[in-house]
């Protein structure tokens, strides 16, 4: 009896506690994103990595070749997948709103303010440099870039970095709205600007813009080549103008390796939260819940700052600029600039701001991978 039932705990499946809440967990995940539109295309593939990651004697996440530790360890940790999630990026943006009102750059600055604020709590709460780099980088809402970083820096805490990156990018309108409502008058909210349009932008900057970013990174910020070149390079195939580029590459780049590479990004991310992993440190467990935490201050930190950057230069402009545009400075694109839009005009019916949302949006996606290359390129530089 005893050997039968031996013999039958090796054949039987039975996670273990810390497995079995992992799978509710990925089951949450899979229900929100495929019942409730919370960003199906990222959530659903995350929820079965970490169902498919935490079902024990699959070999699925086991090495040397587990399905999902070859797509974790060749396409995720070696920072494949995250860089062409930026081509891909790339050949989706359109930056010529953003080079004709080059000044709202700065509220894609003032948006990365919460990566520093949650990095420094990181720091308080004990965490090692390094790891405070990858939970601060949370605070770009930008799921390839944290997922560079964390998997660089930190990739014990890949998955949660990733998960909590892209929870809080579907919970833009949660987190955003709230904010607004509470640092924004209704005064403010209705300030009307200019219906301007970035048409007159030449298309010899247009097609000069992903080229000098490029030779710009180089010299400045090495480290962020990564992301950034990907980026530059994606959006030249996009303005190029070469009917070769837009048939073949833009289309392909644009729609198939998008939803391949965003796939497989959630589908890995959700497979480093597994209780193998997980339980490898006495005190994982504890960081990945800090991670959580600290991840929505560093993305309200984000929307707080953009906001009274946005007061700032209303007042400095004596009233022409809606702060609303603000809140929209990170790079939950084009989520948050459409959340500033709808918050505008519930105060103030036929106020249309979402040119400028949009372009501060531009802002924000453009400055995370430029921040993230400026904190790589410090940590190198200093040996850190």
């Amino acid at each position: 009896m005893v050997e039968l039932l031996t013999i039958l705990s090796n054949i039987i499946s039975i996670p273990d506690p810390i497995s079995l809440i992992l799978i509710v967990v990925g089951l949450c995940f899979i229900y929100l994103g495929s019942r409730k539109g919370l960003e199906p295309l990222m959530l659903v593939p995350i929820g079965f990595g970490i169902l498919l990651g935490n079902i024990p004697l699959s070999g699925l996440n086991d090495p040397p070749y587990g399905l999902l530790y070859l797509i974790r360890e060749k396409l995720l940790i070696t920072e494949v997948l995250p860089c062409l999630a930026f081509l891909t990026i790339g050949t989706m943006m359109d930056f010529r709103p953003l080079l004709k009102r080059p000044w709202l750059l700065l509220f894609g600055v003032s948006g990365q303010s919460g990566v520093i604020f949650a990095l420094v709590l990181a720091l308080l709460l004990g965490f090692n440099f390094r790891e405070a780099i990858a939970v601060g980088i949370i605070g770009c809402a930008d799921g390839p870039t944290a997922i560079f970083v964390s998997s660089r820096y930190a990739p014990h805490l890949l998955g949660a970095v990733g998960l909590a990156a892209y929870t809080y990018i579907s919970m833009v309108p949660l987190i955003q709205v709230p904010l607004m409502r509470t640092l924004i008058s209704r005064k403010e909210m209705g300030i009307r600007m200019p219906m301007t349009s970035g048409e007159d932008v030449s298309d010899l900057v247009v097609i000069a813009f992903p080229i000098i970013l490029i030779l710009v990174s180089m010299i400045f910020i090495p480290g962020g080549l990564p992301l950034i070149g990907m980026l530059a390079l994606g959006n030249f195939l996009r303005e190029s103008g070469v009917t070769e580029f837009m048939e073949r590459y833009n289309k392909t780049f644009s729609t198939v390796l998008t939803d391949l590479v965003t796939f497989l990004l959630g589908l890995s991310v959700g497979s480093t939260l597994s209780s193998k992993i997980i339980t490898a440190s006495p005190d994982l467990p504890f960081k990945v819940l800090i991670v959580f935490t600290l991840g929505v201050v560093a993305f309200a930190g984000d929307i707080i700052f953009g906001i009274l950057v946005g007061k700032v230069v209303s007042k400095l402009s004596r009233g022409r600029i809606n702060p609303a545009i603000g809140a929209s400075a990170n790079s939950a694109f084009p989520i948050s600039a459409r959340v500033v839009q709808r918050e505008v005009s519930r105060v103030s019916p036929g106020n249309i701001v979402l040119m400028y949302s949009i372009t501060t949006n531009l802002a924000g996606q453009i400055t995370s991978p430029i921040f993230a290359g400026i904190i790589i390129t410090l940590i190198e530089s200093l040996g850190i």
